[in-house]
């Protein structure tokens, strides 16, 4: 028996060890599961962080890579901490012996977007894989692929350039700067006028600063020619071949200009690369004229320098329309086009023509004619701009070709003739066809000479009724009658009016035509009208062309508008409907412009309502979202005009409404052939059928970069496609026979439907959701109801239906699943359902819950109401009921789950009404696991940068934890909370780094065995702050001691000097001596002292105290005052006589506390307790006493309190200790004044005070203490504020309190205790007087000179006397700082209890405060101030004993502790 259990207990401890092996081996073992690989999507300029998790890392190398193509092979980015790229964007965040390693990308680009590779050598290695998307709206300077780069060879001399992997036949240098400079191309945005700077990335400009100028640029680009077929052929989809036509589009705010076409830019580049060497530019000068009511005439130039590329031109003549002979009557343009449609023809003509005649036209009707230049490889060039032209009427033809003009008078020879001698003025004033341009310098310069030229100008006419008509002023029509004395400044007003003169000149000559004749209208349509004319009465004959000016007058007046260069009949067209203008012409011959027509005013034909409906989309978007149940506040999303800065904005609000949008976007049609002939990408094609898939791609945010083309198909098939049907049900169901019938969208015929697509399928046992659309049969029917015959009886079929018109279908708007029985009908029609939710997944996991997301159905009514339920149960439960949950959005999070356990799910959609809810089919089944729980871990902060941490810079604290369920991680700097995550990585910035941000928490909790939290203490880099006595008044003879305390990091160089300007240092020598030493706590912390035996007159001035580091430098002057005589003092008699002294004993009082009468008065020793409480002044002093040999059993009186044996402490430590209060008078405070309680409620209360009289300045923290009346223990809390919360009280009890202030020298008193009750009603009740507390304020001078402790003078740089710091830490006791306040830097309160024990006293229940805090635990501190028991272990400030007065004798350190 005994034999058979030591057996069992070897084989479970030697299965128990197999597991811990295993468990061991697999903790060995390298991973990359935790890394971080969900796509990240950024904007250009913004930062990228990619985070890899490895565990077990050994010692193999994790590098980051980019993801390149197989020809180039990956490229190597980082090895461990190494940047290996030359790339300085790059960086890797990692601490050491941590798990993380962050890829940092800074301002990335479009570049930077792909796939990128974390990798582990090991064997096999190990990857994670973490894709960076890069949004960008603007054309981006592309940088060649390093494969592009030949060595040896230039883009001049290779045979092919690669562009990105597009092959060119051609060197890529086209530079088409003369074109840019032609449009007036910014000179800094010239550098995307040569193609070759583009490809290799050195246009000099960020794209987005010259995206206004692209047009342009882009135009230039092309050349003129139509790149369009390279384009189409490389797969460039039509909405991304703007490019390729010389056409820019600029993406503004709304939505349909949201469309990616960065991936096509490289094909685009290569083919502009090839086109440019071999395609013809297309024709220059491009025109049109009638000639008669038959035949056009057209003119055009060959393009400059690449008129050896053209084979042939074409000319495209396309008739629109004929038009009205009858000038009243309006031709109906929808008829006109229904009797005669408009029709093209093209016409070839050899290279070097220049002008072609087309005849047999259509008389007086409108032409559009454009041409294009072609190779002889069928190569095009970009057509010309369109010609809109009308033949003439009947019998009319084209004015003849202009006879020669008149011949103007000689004025030039009339101003040479009466001494003109100034050669401009000659050139200006002496023509007049060049008076119009005079400026102000030329009336100036040729004022002497005004009489003859005007006089000359005028040719003996006067124009002054011309001038007159022409509105000029009085006074500048005396320049038209060429009588002209003398021009002053008064006639500068005139030179606005030169235009006008010249041209009465020219009238007054008689050699410009008159007015045209017969100026009329005809054929006013909404947007154009026919204009006629007859030639001028006057030089007729010698009219050149025409100028027809026009300008709306309503609804707004508009600018008046030109067009040059036109012939009768013209077409004026551009024209806005139902609005006012006014039109007239003027004609043009060599010498000048003739006298203008009348002016007609017409008005624009108003739109048919018929043509204002066809303009307004027929599907009412809103109306569907609103019916649907979205959200009011995103209904801005539900518009095909929609702004990507609402989208943005709205994104995170509207996450769950997306799929209701895309639904009611699409309106039930299919555009699936849009979106494909548009070049939306493979994976977000199904949007294009409504199909909101977020977990295959296919989804709104994801595809932002292509919305603009699905919004697009959108709205055009939401105008042309059919609608869906509505209502779908089986009717009728019969052993083999369904009827169905639906209802129709479409009742006025708006769309055309022509029939309807009734589709259906056996479902098989083990059919899914996924399978919606398949079908094994189809019968069309053009009404809403079927009859479907030949069904196998108690079978399950499942049907759906489609509309179609001659432009597509609907798409299927529910499915009706039913059982061909007539056994199983029950006699009510069934409903048609929506498809079941699919692709049901597990979004996230923890231990203790599930996330699980799907996708919505994709046959449902774009109006529908959707919910959704997930059933759910344990799968070891075995049980036949599911749980289920409902919920309105595509994800819900399963909680109170066990961990480590499998769970079976699946979900349907209901269609919700108000009577009924439709359930759909199951999905597919999913079966799922909880993870095990394992506790919170995190490691120690990691901080960046890791050198230094600069004050009022910004540092990057990276949080890393793991556990499960995922933990929520805490940042804490200084033991305030920052920031909480619930992650395992948290990145934080934090900007304007405090110099007491000293401590950095992070904090894990994941609510699974104890929270855990690690801390990293940094010294954040600052400049020198001082702090130094501003005033001291020494003796002559006695001890100057003076000491600067200096607040910087790095160790700073420190110096005392004797002048402002800093060029006299102090030097020890054998009377002064100058230390330095840093805080053993604190590396920021320095002091500097100077101590001067001896002093003298001389001595008194002003000394300056110098620190220096690499961040700066800082300054504080320190008076010395020297005196011959004592010190005034105040008289404590006053406080002796309420410490109840007796009479004979005052005069020792009289003067500070007398020492010479006390020895004649022995009698008087017993009060001297009660004299030293008056003379402590209400401050602390043991520091300063036990520094100077004072005993413990003394020390009491250092503080004004009674000592056991006060004849031996007053005869042998009594001038010590008045030294002490001496040397305190100027640097400790005094107790706090007016202690006050405030109620809060009845468990809290608020206790505040006024600043001491004594030093109040001087303060840098109180300590408060409290407790119930009559407990041997005592709460204490340390803050920097004037009041304090007290919580966690009881109510009823009656509770006291004291306050005492200090700094860096040591305390104050405490305060006289106060009394006070928490209940409903708040009560207080301050303690009786006490009788040994001295109400006034003094302070002895010491009659004798205190004996200092002999101390080493350290001689350091005797010349200079600099005295440099650089370690942060002592190596020896004697640069040790007392620095009481270390532990409590922070603002924040911190609380601790104080248990009896610790005082090492007796405590009753009156007992006083005083004797009670003679000693106080160490200055650990609890988050709660509430009462508890202290640790055993824990450090406590008692009375020293034998052993610590040595020790504090010889090491100087003193009291650390605040007390």
């Amino acid at each position: 028996m005994v034999a058979g259990c030591y057996l069992w207990g070897a084989l479970v401890a030697g299965y128990i060890s197999l597991l811990v092996a295993v468990e061991e081996q697999e903790q060995k073992v390298p991973s990359l599961k935790h890394s971080l690989t969900t796509p990240l999507i950024k904007v250009e300029d913004d930062d990228a962080l990619l985070t890899c998790v490895v565990k077990n890392q050994g010692n193999f190398t994790l590098m980051w890579k980019k993801a390149a193509k197989e020809k180039a092979g990956n490229k190597i980015l980082t090895a461990n901490m190494e940047r290996i790229t030359s790339d300085e964007r790059l960086k890797i965040m990692h601490e050491d012996g941590g798990q993380v390693y962050v890829l940092v990308v800074r301002n990335v680009t479009i570049r930077d977007a792909g796939m990128y590779i974390c990798e582990l050598n090991s064997d096999p290695p190990l990857r994670s894989f973490h894709e960076l998307k890069v949004l960008s709206a603007t054309l981006q300077p592309p940088v060649p692929t390093e494969s592009s780069v030949v060595t040896g060879a230039t883009a001049s001399t290779k045979d092919s350039v690669e562009v990105w992997g597009y092959s060119t036949e051609r060197p890529v240098d086209h530079d088409f700067s003369p074109c840019c400079a032609a449009r007036n191309i910014s000179t800094v945005c010239q550098g995307f006028c040569k193609l070759k700077n583009i490809l290799d990335g050195n246009t000099g400009v960020n794209p987005s600063d010259c995206e206004e100028e692209f047009p342009d640029i882009v135009s230039c680009m092309a050349d003129g020619r139509n790149h369009m077929p390279c384009c189409v052929e490389a797969g460039i989809p039509e909405v991304c071949t703007d490019l390729c036509r010389g056409e820019y589009t600029v993406q503004t705010d709304n939505i349909k200009s949201m469309f990616s076409c960065s991936a096509y830019t490289a094909p685009t580049l290569a083919c502009i690369a090839a086109g440019i060497e071999t395609l013809p530019k297309q024709p220059q000068g491009f025109s049109a004229e009638a000639l008669n009511d038959t035949s056009i005439r057209l003119h055009w130039l060959p393009p400059a320098k690449t008129d050896h590329l053209t084979q042939s031109y074409r000319v495209n003549v396309t008739y629109l329309q004929f038009l009205s002979p009858v000038f009243s009557v309006k031709v109906d343009t929808s008829k006109a086009k229904e009797i005669y449609p408009p029709n093209s023809a093209l016409h070839g003509i050899p290279r070097g023509k220049t002008e072609f005649i087309i005849n047999g036209l259509e008389k007086f009707s409108l032409y559009e004619v454009s041409m294009w230049a072609e190779n002889k490889d069928g190569g095009k060039s970009l057509s010309t701009y369109d010609i809109k032209i009308v033949t003439h009427m009947e019998g009319d033809s084209g004015d003849p070709e202009p006879l020669e003009s008149p011949t103007l008078p000689n004025i030039r020879s009339c101003c040479i003739s009466n001494n003109v001698t100034h050669a401009k003025c000659v050139d200006k004033f002496c023509d007049p066809r060049n008076v119009a341009s005079t400026q102000l310098t030329d009336l100036m310069i040729c004022a002497p000479w005004d009489t003859e030229m005007f006089q000359c100008l005028a040719d003996g006419k006067d124009h002054t009724p011309c001038c007159a008509a022409k509105r000029l002023p009085p006074l500048c029509q005396e320049l038209c009658s060429g009588n002209v004395t003398d021009i002053n400044f008064k006639y500068f007003r005139c030179l606005s009016y030169m235009n006008e003169l010249s041209s009465c000149m020219l009238e007054g000559y008689g050699v410009l035509p008159s007015r045209p004749v017969n100026f009329r209208f005809s054929n006013l349509q909404t947007t154009f009208g026919i204009l006629h004319w007859d030639k001028p009465d006057t030089l007729g004959d010698t009219v050149v062309d025409y100028v027809v000016k026009y300008q709306r007058i309503t609804p707004d007046t508009g600018k008046t508008m030109s067009v040059e260069h036109a012939k009768s009949p013209f077409i004026l067209e551009n024209l806005d409907s139902a609005s006012t203008y006014e039109v007239f012409v003027e004609p043009v011959n060599n010498i000048g412009t003739g006298e203008a027509s009348t002016r007609i005013v017409f008005r624009t034909a108003s739109r048919k309502i018929e043509d204002l409906l066809d303009s307004v989309n027929p599907y009412n978007q809103s109306s569907c979202c609103l019916k649907s149940g979205m959200k009011p506040e995103c209904l801005p999303l539900c518009s095909y005009d929609a702004n990507i800065s609402e989208v943005k904005s709205l994104a995170r609000l509207c996450a769950d409404e997306f799929s209701k949008v895309v639904r009611c976007a699409a309106g039930g049609r299919d555009h699936l052939p849009c979106c494909a002939r548009r070049g939306v990408p493979n994976n977000c094609q199904p949007l294009c059928q409504a199909v909101h898939q977020a977990s295959t791609g296919a989804d709104f945010l994801q595809c932002l970069p292509n919305i603009g083309q699905i919004i697009t198909c959108y709205e055009e098939g939401t105008t042309k496609l059919p609608p869906p049907i509505k209502d779908f049900k089986a009717v009728s169901v019969q052993d083999g026979i369904v009827v169905l019938t639906w209802q129709v969208d479409d009742l006025n015929g708006t769309f055309n439907t022509a029939h309807f697509e009734v589709y259906y399928k056996l479902v098989e046992e083990n059919s899914t959701g996924s399978t919606v659309f398949e079908s094994d049969q189809q019968i069309n029917t053009t009404v809403p109801i079927v009859k479907i015959p030949d069904l196998e009886t108690g079978k399950k079929y499942r049907f759906f239906v489609v509309s179609r018109n001659l432009k597509g279908t609907s798409l299927p708007s529910s499915i009706v699943t039913v059982n061909v029985s007539s056994e199983a009908w029950n006699g009510t029609s069934i409903s048609g359902a929506s498809s079941p939710p699919h692709l049901l997944e597990v979004d996230s996991h923890s231990a203790t819950w599930l996330q699980f997301a799907w996708n919505p159905p994709a046959i449902t009514h774009p109006e529908d109401v959707l919910k959704y339920r997930l059933y759910y149960q344990q799968v070891s439960a075995n049980l036949s009921k599911f749980d289920m949950v409902e919920t309105d959005v595509t994800t819900v999070q399963l909680t109170g789950l066990t961990p480590n356990t499998q769970y079976a799910l699946y979900s349907t959609a209901l269609i919700v009404t108000k009577d009924t809810k439709i359930e759909s089919t199951p999905s597919e089944t999913l079966i799922a696991w909880t993870d095990p729980a394992f506790p919170a871990f995190v490691e120690a902060p990691t901080i960046h940068p890791i050198n230094m941490v600069t004050e009022g810079s910004s540092m990057t604290v990276l949080c890393i934890a793991m556990g499960t369920p995922l933990p929520t991680v805490t940042l804490y700097i200084n033991g305030h909370p920052l920031r909480s995550e619930i992650t395992r990585h948290m990145v934080t910035m934090v900007h304007n780094v405090t110099s007491d941000m000293g401590h950095v928490s992070c904090y894990a909790d994941n609510g699974y065995g104890t929270p855990m939290i690690a801390s990293r203490k940094i010294t954040i880099s600052r400049a020198p702050t001082l702090s130094a006595p501003a005033s001291t008044t020494v003796m002559k003879d006695d001890v100057l001691v003076l000491q600067c305390k200096v607040d910087a990091f790095p160790a700073p160089t420190m110096a005392i000097f004797r002048d402002s300007e800093l060029k006299q240092s102090m030097m020890s020598d054998d009377r002064i001596s100058i230390t330095a030493r840093g805080d053993e706590e604190d590396m920021a912390t320095f002091y500097l002292s100077m101590e001067i035996a001896k002093v003298n007159q001389s001595d008194g001035q002003t000394y300056y105290c110098h620190a220096n580091n690499t961040l700066g430098a800082n300054s504080a002057p320190m008076l010395v005052n020297v005196t011959d005589q004592p010190l005034p003092v105040m008289n404590v008699t006053q406080c002796c006589l309420q410490q109840n002294v007796s009479a004979d004993c005052l005069d020792i009082c009289a003067f500070s506390i007398d020492f010479d009468m006390m020895i004649r008065k022995p009698q008087c020793i017993p009060q001297f307790s009660l004299m030293m409480s008056c003379a402590s002044d209400g401050s602390d002093h043991r520091h300063c006493c036990s520094t100077g040999g004072v005993p413990s059993n003394c020390l009491d009186w250092c503080r004004g309190e009674a000592v056991e044996e006060s004849e031996v402490c007053a005869l042998s430590h009594s001038k010590t200790i008045v030294g002490c209060f001496h040397q305190g008078k100027e640097n400790l405070p005094g107790k706090p004044t007016n202690i006050k309680v405030r109620p809060i409620d009845k468990n809290s209360a608020m206790v505040f005070w006024d600043l001491p009289d004594k030093n109040p300045h001087s303060v840098e923290l109180y300590r408060v203490f409290w407790r119930p009346v009559g407990a041997k223990g005592a709460n204490k809390s340390d803050t920097v504020q004037r009041k304090l919360v007290l919580h966690e009280l009881h109510s009823g009890t009656t509770y006291e309190v004291v306050v005492k202030a200090g700094n860096s020298n040591g305390t104050s008193q405490l305060t006289q205790p106060l009394k006070f009750i928490t209940a409903d009603e708040f009560i207080i009740a301050t303690s009786p007087v006490r009788s040994n507390v001295g109400g006034a304020v003094g302070i002895v001078l010491a009659v004798f000179i205190v004996l200092g402790l002999v101390v080493v003078v350290i001689y350091v740089m005797k010349k200079k006397n600099l005295i440099v710091l650089s370690v942060k830490k002592p190596d020896s006791p004697s640069v040790a700082f007392e620095n009481p306040f270390y532990a409590v830097r922070d603002p924040a309160s911190t609380a601790q209890a104080v248990s009896a024990e610790d005082y090492n006293v007796h405590i009753s229940s009156s007992g006083s405060w005083q004797s009670e805090m003679s000693g106080t635990p160490s200055d650990r501190s609890s988050a709660s101030s509430s009462p508890h028991s202290p640790d055993k272990n824990e450090s406590t400030e008692m009375n020293p004993s034998m052993y610590e007065q040595i020790s504090l004798g010889v090491n100087g350190q003193g009291f650390k502790r605040f007390k």
